[in-house]
């Protein structure tokens, strides 16, 4: 449980989602060409981030696997294939499969 705990905290505070070319508050219009981009964990036993994606609410595919230390993937190869409104989360990923709960999700429209 502890390790749960630390996880999560790390979570709240290094692992935030972005949406290359975003807006602030208003759901960004993007191209499908966006990219999915998060801040990197203070942690150094993340093994790898599961990014989710869903289109129009529903989580249609499996999370993808990013190893760390990367940050960042484009939206097609997580998925995002086609027009209308898409949401990303992201979790952190021990070895042992430990996993953070998902970040809150990030909105987005894709309009190509």
């Amino acid at each position: 449980m502890r390790r749960s705990r630390i996880l999560i905290k790390m979570i709240r505070a290094g692992v935030i989602v972005f949406i290359a070319a975003a807006g602030c508050m208003a759901t960004p219009v993007v191209k499908s060409t966006c990219v999915i981009s998060w801040g990197k964990s203070l942690d150094w036993r993340i093994d790898h981030y599961k990014v989710s994606v869903g289109h129009d609410g529903k989580s249609e595919k499996p999370p993808y696997i990013v190893k760390a230390p990367a940050t960042e993937i484009s939206c097609e190869a997580v998925g995002v294939q086609g027009k209308g409104r898409w949401q990303a989360t992201i979790q952190a990923c021990l070895k042992d499969g430990t996993c953070s709960e998902p970040s809150a999700p990030m909105s987005f429209k894709v309009v190509d």
